[in-house]
């Protein structure tokens, strides 16, 4: 067969979509434990309004509600019935819940509010790292920004910075950094080397220090343990690449064919989208693949 015309089907045998590796980021916290949300479970028959919000017209309300992050909207939903259901029926958060409920638990385990509703929605619309050019199958929860794994294992911006030695390194009062991108984490096992926290962090975006003030230049020495650093895992979660013209959901994959490989640029680590993956194959397996198909 003539591997310039593969297509997915071909090549799904040479897919995965998990390694065996377990990272413990947010994944792997038991977060439906944690978390356990309501949605679906309520026959909702709403009797009261939600105030003064319903004298607005439903196309603003929407757009008010899109403003919100994710635990002020799962704290709006408990008011009454009404609120429930204006949130359950707002577009984007429905389509998180359907598609992803995993990431709604570990935004509102977190208290990850630096972002609204609608950034989560479009973020999750994207394909690509923020910071490279490959798929980017997790999301970093202070600031919301889609990354692959090499980048947020290894690049100072998604390592995180505690916020008493935020504090203590700016000459501030953790009052003062309050408005910074942050989140409590969850005590757990994070990396792959199982290493226990014990107890709530307050993580702070380290970016946002850095502008906030040049004290914090001090921060850039501080020993990174890279992909064994616990805190560059607390603030993770895999996410997919939502697809709006078929609601379906690419949570990325890997290569089968490239589980020993160390090299830049078939990395076993890489993820791909379903088109890309089918590229890689190409580019990379065309002899193995072709020799095997009828």
């Amino acid at each position: 067969m003539d591997t310039r015309h593969l297509s997915l089907g071909n090549v799904r045998n040479y897919c995965r979509q998990k390694l065996r590796i377990v990272d413990h980021t947010l994944d792997d916290a038991k977060l439906e434990a944690r978390c356990p949300l309501d949605n679906g479970k309520h026959v909702i028959l709403p009797k009261r309004s939600v105030g003064q919000l319903d004298l607005l017209p439903g196309e603003l309300i929407d757009q008010v509600l899109r403003m919100l992050d994710i635990p002020t909207l799962t704290t709006f939903r408990r008011v009454n019935q009404r609120a429930l259901l204006l949130v359950d029926s707002l577009p984007p958060y429905r389509r998180l819940w359907t598609s992803c409920p995993i990431i709604l638990r570990a935004v509102v385990s977190i208290n990850a509010t630096s972002f609204s509703c609608e950034t989560l929605f479009q973020v999750l619309t994207r394909e690509k790292c923020e910071s490279c050019s490959l798929f980017g199958g997790y999301l970093y929860l202070i600031t919301c920004r889609r990354v692959c794994y090499f980048c947020f294992t290894t690049r100072k911006e998604y390592f995180p910075i505690s916020l008493t030695l935020a504090a203590r390194q700016v000459k501030l009062q953790k009052k003062a950094l309050r408005h910074l991108p942050q989140v409590l984490s969850l005590p757990g096992y994070y990396t792959a080397r199982e290493k226990l926290s014990r107890y709530r962090v307050t993580l702070v975006d380290r970016q946002a220090l850095l502008r906030l003030s040049e004290e914090a230049e001090m921060l850039k020495k501080r020993f990174d343990y890279a992909t064994t650093e616990p805190r560059r895992y607390m603030s993770i979660i895999a996410a997919p690449r939502l697809h709006l013209h078929d609601q379906t959901a690419d949570w990325g994959l890997y290569c089968s064919l490239c589980r020993d490989n160390t090299e830049p640029s078939s990395h076993f680590r890489i993820q791909y989208s379903r088109q890309d993956i089918v590229q890689h194959f190409q580019d990379h397996h065309a002899s193995q693949i072709s020799s095997s198909l009828p």
